[in-house]
């Protein structure tokens, strides 16, 4: 492929590279002579493309995505699960669960680093997100007895449950998305749905199945400037030049791209480090994972006709700043996929009975409390191996895992369960930890020493370079990260057209 030349490269095409392409390739210009920007959207995976239409989906990606199970024979996914590698990347395969940022969470990110990311500021690309991926709650006709029974129960107990919210058009609620397979019905909300037709309409090239080796950094005297990019394809390699470079590789690969760069921490072991910023990499705040408490009723807690993918949740504080934050989610009597069913804590030993309760769908007399804590006390950091290490103090976690498990106790027991499971199971924090939702391996801040993007989403210390995704968010939010790094990228995009791309 011969080398190309654009105004803008922006590497990933996710949750948050599309939208800064349709936004920037529909609302900008170039600010020298106020034409059309060419711009470049590339992506590592391929590109499964056609028309949009919910409920029904494109005929490639029904092929495509109909029983896309983990070990297909091409790798959709990187190494940690949540980050997909194809055009559209986590935004089809999430679970759709759309929890907007609380008042909580613009607090906690103007905390952290200073950034002025206030309620008001974002309130036009919450309502954006709100509007373009239809959020919305999750329908009563889905609803279960057991759901319904849990609400009842809780706010009898004084606490405030309320309806999750989902992002889907036209929906069948097969169930099958929470298991994050992919929706070949085009049904639930992605990227793919609004922002890349945007983009295509208004001139963006996707390039997928392209792999961004590095940014070429030129540095003198402390600083860098980007000025391209070494790109792979099909095992030939080629350059992109651009004037600007927006990086949505994620938090793991945007900050590994970075660091293979040489644009990190001193102590990376991999590439030399041209320009220095001890932050790149470190600070990442996400949720690690707590089992939840489950109940075994005597009476069925749905019908089983529809994959109720949604319950009731709430929001738990036992601090004024909100620390600690618990989140408890209810799922009663949801049918579930077989693989799942027959292993549940409640199934019979394998044999007859275990059969029997297949056949008859025992698992819809079973209930979950899932338990997570939001605003744990602990960060990962990528270590100089490229590795993601956690530490931290992480006794505040412990202390409201334990208190949320209590709860969940308190709940099942004055709902009828006859049988709880779940209370002894340890919750072991170590080094190796794995987390959801994860944010700010390159957190934006006014502070260089302890952030690595300004207030505009720009690079403290490379020229030309932007970074909009997940890893600029400086704290996690109060639920999944899918919508609120969404309604950030809208942000960005504004800011960055407003500095860059007005005439």
């Amino acid at each position: 492929m011969a080398d190309k030349k654009y105004d803008v490269a922006i590497i990933g095409a996710g949750f948050s590279g599309p939208i800064l392409a349709a936004k920037i390739a529909e609302h900008g210009v170039n600010s020298r002579n106020g034409e059309r920007l060419t711009i470049a959207l590339l992506d590592a995976g391929p590109y499964f493309p056609g028309t949009h239409r919910a409920g029904y989906g494109s005929p490639l990606r029904r092929r495509v995505f109909t029983n896309l199970e983990d070990g297909y024979e091409r790798n959709y996914e990187w190494d940690d699960p949540y980050l997909a590698k194809m055009v559209g990347g986590s935004s089809l395969h999430w679970g759709a669960v759309a929890i907007l940022p609380t008042p909580a969470d613009y607090l906690h990110w103007q905390k952290e680093t200073g950034v002025d990311w206030t309620e008001e500021n974002l309130r036009a690309g919450v309502a954006e997100i709100r509007r373009e991926f239809n959020i919305h709650p999750f329908p009563e006709q889905i609803n279960t007895r057991g759901n319904r029974l849990f609400f009842e129960v809780a706010k009898q107990m004084g606490y405030n449950p309320y309806r999750g919210e989902t992002a889907r058009r036209n929906c069948i609620y097969c169930g099958y998305c929470m298991d994050r397979m992919m929706c070949k019905y085009d049904s639930r909300s992605s990227t793919l749905g609004h922002y890349l037709p945007t983009a295509e309409k208004f001139g963006v090239e996707i390039i997928p199945e392209t792999y961004v080796e590095k940014i070429n950094i030129e540095a003198r005297a402390g600083r860098g400037i980007a000025r391209s990019l070494a790109c792979r394809t099909g095992g030939s390699n080629y350059e992109i030049q651009a004037d600007k470079i927006i990086v949505c590789a994620g938090f793991t690969n945007t900050p590994l791209l970075l660091m293979r760069s040489g644009y990190g921490p001193r102590e990376w072991r991999g590439n030399p480090i041209l320009v220095e910023n001890a932050n790149i990499g470190k600070h990442i705040d996400g949720q690690p994972p707590t089992p939840g408490v489950s109940g075994w009723f005597d009476e069925p807690l749905g019908d089983g006709d529809l994959g109720s993918v949604g319950g009731y949740t709430m929001i738990h504080d036992s601090r004024p700043d909100a620390e600690g934050r618990l989140r408890l989610n209810a799922s009663f009597g949801t049918a579930q996929l077989p693989s799942q069913a027959a292993m549940s804590p409640f199934a019979p030993a394998y044999g007859r009975a275990h059969k029997q309760f297949m056949r008859e769908k025992g698992i819809l007399r079973a209930g979950n409390i899932g338990l997570l804590v939001t605003k744990p006390s602990g960060r990962w950091q990528i270590g100089p191996d490229g590795k993601l290490v956690y530490g931290g103090d992480h006794r505040l976690t412990l202390q409201r895992f334990q208190e949320g498990r209590e709860m969940a106790r308190g709940i099942l027991e004055k709902m009828g369960a006859r049988k709880i499971v779940g209370m002894d199971t340890p919750v072991n924090l170590t080094p190796q930890t794995r987390g959801q939702h994860r944010v700010g391996s390159c957190r934006a801040g006014v502070d260089p020493k302890t952030s690595v993007v300004n207030l505009h989403f720009e690079s403290h210390d490379v020229d030309n370079l932007l970074i909009g995704d997940a890893s600029v968010i400086p704290r996690v939010n109060s639920g999944n990260s899918g919508t609120p790094q969404a309604s950030v990228t809208v942000f960005a995009a504004g800011r960055i057209i407003e500095r860059h791309f007005k005439r």
